[in-house]
């Protein structure tokens, strides 16, 4: 069933050199001057009819031979290729709803998302899954499904040069991390899944066994990717004991997070999903589920192989399963399957070297955390409804609203990037689109001028107009910048650079102050929330519920509160605009 579907999707289209060319000029645009702009016009010229030509006739090859799609195998590198720090700035983190109020203990909370994840792992390892569909106003097409065997009983394996990803399928543990403590947990025997009850035991033994001292290995995976993979080779060069601990900690389908922390709020807890103590935790897993000591729950992912549709897919389905289950009041969690093992607890064996490194890097991840802050806006007046009530996007008009208030704050624009889903194409991922057209300028420009409330709301129908036709074109495989990326890199593997990537505009393209990724709402998850991608920039994650906007800013404190303050500001003057003119 899950893969049903999957010969039959269409391949990611390769644009024309000309096609992107064009649409470059128009997405650069905005963002210089008119003198940059009529320099980048020369460039972009030469390289449509000159250097580019070949390049394009490469990828061409290259797309008629592949089996994926042209521009896979080098997203696949240029993420494994990332040399920083994975926490914050590539990892995402969400906070999920909560299943039932008040909050369940801890153990108890583990113990149920740990059985709800094992069953959502049986259907994709026995293909039960039903597959992916788009959105209905898309036809409600079938979509890629090979992200899918990326999130369980993998490990992205540092290296010096490039990381790899790791598979063992065989074992079907968990890990569980407490106290930065590691404990192997075999829930899972002959495709039965042990019940809440014989779970919760044990991870309460967890709790009121593990001391307080153990050496922090986790901060080793918030490191810099080329000396984490030194430490990790000595480390597991030592003895077999230690090459056998990494080996369930790769197999483990998913590991779980004890913290000892009581988040107060949503901010709180939304620092403690995109980071914790940058110490209990294991960032190289594509699946962490995390729970403080009052209740709340959620995901830090490393997708290097899933994006985020995944993780939706994966709560959707458990939630989907909780409803049954109380509907038909069937939830057995006494009963129990099988004998469970008890808990394994990895016992490593550190050098005085070693544990200097681990020290060291408990301090780095402390500063690194302590440059970043994450605010929260939860803004409660209008949502997906009233705006959809106007006829208008509700995505465009967050996106929008996010533009206006950056102005607001800064006095001028920058790029913004929106990551845009290709799922419709085999081994679809995201295209980058890029939100700032010449209609969002234009509507910026009614707000700082002081236009009257008509031309506004004009303005703004305009935009949203042009950002629904740019989003369609990025949907269908028509953006530029995975062209572009895949044109530079066949450039520089031949020892090339043309000038249209030495040129601003190219630069000011990948200089994305403003990052923004949406996840859908009513699928489980409450806050969506990631890093900026420059230093002076924002990390934006949103979800657009019914009836308000849940929406994470995280930065390197840069007016990161006034910021929101301004965009809630704007939220309502464009509120105010739709009620009186929608």
């Amino acid at each position: 069933m899950m893969y049903e579907f999957q010969n039959s999707l269409p391949e990611l289209p390769l644009p024309t050199l000309k096609q992107t060319c064009k649409l470059y000029l128009q997405i650069v645009a905005p963002l210089l001057s008119p003198e940059e702009l009529e320099q980048t016009q020369v460039v972009v010229e030469e390289f449509q009819h000159k250097s580019g030509k070949k390049l394009q006739q490469q990828l061409e090859i290259i797309d008629r031979a592949t089996k994926t799609s042209y521009v896979h195998d080098y997203r696949e590198e240029s993420f494994s290729e990332y040399r920083g720090a994975l926490v914050i700035n590539k990892n995402f983190g969400g906070v999920l709803a909560p299943i039932t109020q008040p909050e369940l203990p801890q153990a108890k909370l583990a113990a149920t998302w740990i059985v709800d994840t094992l069953k959502f792992y049986l259907k994709i390892k026995r293909r039960e899954l039903e597959p992916d569909r788009d959105s209905p106003r898309n036809g409600n097409q079938p979509m890629c499904m090979v992200q899918y065997d990326n999130l369980f009983g993998w490990n992205r394996i540092p290296g010096v040069k490039r990381d790899r990803m790791r598979h063992i399928p065989q074992q079907e543990n968990i890990v569980v991390i407490y106290r930065s403590a590691f404990y192997s947990l075999q829930p899972l025997k002959d495709e039965k899944i042990a019940s809440v009850a014989q779970i919760e035991q044990q991870i309460n033994w967890i709790l009121e066994n593990t001391s307080a001292n153990e050496p922090a290995l986790g901060a080793l995976t918030a490191m810099k990717r080329a000396a984490w993979a030194v430490v990790r080779q000595g480390t597991t060069a030592l003895n077999s004991e230690n090459a056998r601990c990494f080996d369930l900690l790769d197999s483990a389908l998913f590991v779980v997070c004890l913290d000892e922390t009581a988040p107060a709020n949503l901010e709180a807890a939304a620092g403690s999903v995109l980071h914790g103590d940058g110490k209990n935790r294991w960032f190289d897993k594509p699946l962490q589920l995390i729970f403080t000591s009052n209740g709340y729950s959620g995901v830090n992912v490393e997708h290097v192989g899933v994006d985020g549709f995944v993780i939706m897919r994966y709560l959707y389905e458990v939630n989907k399963e909780r409803q049954q289950q109380n509907r038909e009041s069937a939830q057995n969690v006494l009963n129990k399957t099988f004998e469970l093992e008890p808990p394994k607890k990895l016992q490593w064996k550190f050098t005085q070297e070693i544990l200097a490194q681990i020290k060291q890097a408990e301090l780095e991840v402390e500063n690194f955390i302590c440059e970043h802050e994450t605010k929260v806006l939860d803004y409660q007046e209008f949502g997906r409804n009233l705006i959809k009530n106007y006829r208008l996007s509700p995505d465009a008009v967050i996106q929008l609203a996010i533009q206006l208030a950056y102005v607001k704050l800064r006095h001028q624009i920058d790029c913004v990037y929106e990551s845009v889903h290709t799922r419709r194409f085999a081994y679809g991922r995201t295209e980058a689109m890029r939100s700032v057209t010449p209609e969002s300028v234009e509507f910026i420009r009614t707000f700082t001028e002081k236009f009257g409330d008509e031309k506004k709301y004009a303005a703004l129908k305009k935009a949203v107009a042009a950002h629904v036709s740019r989003q369609k074109d990025c949907q269908q495989g028509y953006g530029v910048d995975r062209h572009l990326q895949s044109l530079l890199r066949l450039a520089r593997a031949q020892g090339m650079m043309p000038k249209i990537y030495q040129d601003k505009a190219y630069k000011v393209l990948g200089n994305s102050i403003i990052c923004t990724s949406s996840l859908a709402a009513g699928m489980g998850m409450e806050l969506f929330c990631f890093g900026q991608v420059v230093d002076d920039g924002y990390g934006i994650g949103y979800i657009i519920k019914p009836d308000s906007i849940t929406l994470s800013v995280t930065s390197k404190y840069q007016q990161t509160q006034k910021y929101i303050e301004l965009l809630e500001q704007t939220f309502s003057e464009l509120a105010e605009l739709m009620v009186k003119f929608g």
